[in-house]
């Protein structure tokens, strides 16, 4: 049972780190390139490879080369469409145009890499909803979103560029 507990932590650090690093790099990266494309491409990495470890060493699924590019490919939506709406809502007040197509976007993203991931079979009717049910909730975020964020840029607070980048 311990060695159970432990592997399974070690997996959930991993896929949390993954996720908080994504988030990061991707909400980040406008503001040093180098720096947060680099944390962005570790936190895909690690996310990854804790679903690889997961599923294929742990729940010893059968292995496939196509099964194995789908995980990867899914996982990398995941992660991507997750980091987009976390990293999103941490920063709004550092970028909010950008965030206001981020977050929208992430959720698209990560709501059809969960369905390809876990392997949800559709009907085509099913399909058509959740897709397009996707694409309206998240242009009714986008439209609430980019009005916060034109409304805040006009505001006094805007010009001290969000609490990470404050002048003292």
């Amino acid at each position: 049972m311990l060695k159970k507990l432990v592997s399974m932590y070690v997996i959930y650090v991993v896929y949390f780190l993954g996720i908080g690093m994504t988030s990061s790099g991707i909400v980040l990266m406008p503001f040093n390139f180098i720096r947060y494309s680099t944390v962005l491409l570790f936190g895909l990495l690690l996310f990854t490879a804790g679903s690889y470890i997961n599923e294929f060493v742990i729940d010893k699924k059968q292995i496939s080369v196509s099964k194995v590019l789908k995980l990867i490919f899914s996982s990398l939506g995941l992660a991507i469409g997750i980091g987009m709406i976390s990293g999103g809502i941490a920063h709004f007040k550092e970028a909010p145009i950008y965030v206001s197509y981020l977050i929208p976007s992430g959720i698209v993203i990560s709501l059809l890499s969960f369905t390809v991931k876990n392997e949800y079979s559709l009907t085509g009717k099913e399909a058509i909803v959740l897709i397009f049910g996707s694409m309206i909730i998240s242009a009714i975020i986008f439209t609430g979103l980019y009005h916060m964020a034109t409304n805040y840029l006009e505001s006094p607070d805007a010009k001290k560029g969000g609490d990470i980048f404050m002048n003292h």
